[in-house]
């Protein structure tokens, strides 16, 4: 008995090794299937990377245009800009009514009546009207609304009327009435040209 344990225990390394090496087998066959299933799942991984790499690339597209488009919107924003501020920044009644005085006497239009209306906001401007009426000649307001056309500020004429008070008379420079509207500008400081990028990077 004493010699069947004996030999027992000096085998006992051979059963060690081969459980050992069991172990191994049994702990490479895991892997071995895991390998499996990780590989097996490499294509869709991968169209899936590819997919998504598609997507960065359009992304990108996208910024880079969104970029350019907000240079553009800007240069536009500021021609906008500068054509507003060319108007003045404030309406003196007083230097208008003057101007158009000036060149009602230069023209010698007789019973001038010039009357300053209300200030009426516009988009990126605010204009004032002035009621005109006078009595001249077709000439004389022919040349008096070219003047105030050609003035170095920026004037409308927005409505102009005729009248011939005395259709009886004879010669080649009658006397009629006129009746018309003005409008002086001044920008408005109020405005600010939308750049709508706000809106562009709201999520």
């Amino acid at each position: 008995m004493k010699d069947l344990v004996n030999k027992i225990i000096g085998q006992a390394h051979i059963l060690i090794l081969i459980y050992g090496i069991y172990g191994v087998y049994v702990a490479y066959d895991e892997h071995s299937l895991k390998m499996t299933e990780i590989e097996s799942q490499f294509p869709s991984v991968n169209a899936e990377i590819t997919a998504n790499l598609e997507k960065v690339k359009e992304f990108q597209e996208f910024v880079k245009k969104t970029e350019e488009s907000k240079i553009r919107v800007e240069e536009v924003a500021k021609n906008i800009e500068a054509a507003q501020k060319q108007l003045p920044a404030d309406i003196d009644d007083n230097q208008i009514l003057k101007f158009f005085n000036l060149e009602i006497g230069a023209l010698n239009i007789k019973d001038p009546n010039i009357t300053p209306g209300k200030e009426a906001a516009s988009t990126y401007f605010i204009s004032k009207e002035y009621q005109i009426k006078a009595k001249g000649t077709f000439l004389q307001f022919l040349i008096y609304f070219e003047r105030v056309g050609s003035a170095a500020r920026i004037y409308n004429v927005k409505s102009f009327k005729l009248l011939n008070d005395n259709p009886g008379q004879k010669g080649r420079f009658q006397l009629i009435s006129a009746e018309g509207v003005i409008e002086a500008f001044r920008f408005n400081p109020d405005f600010k040209v939308d750049r709508g990028f706000d809106k562009l990077e709201t999520p």
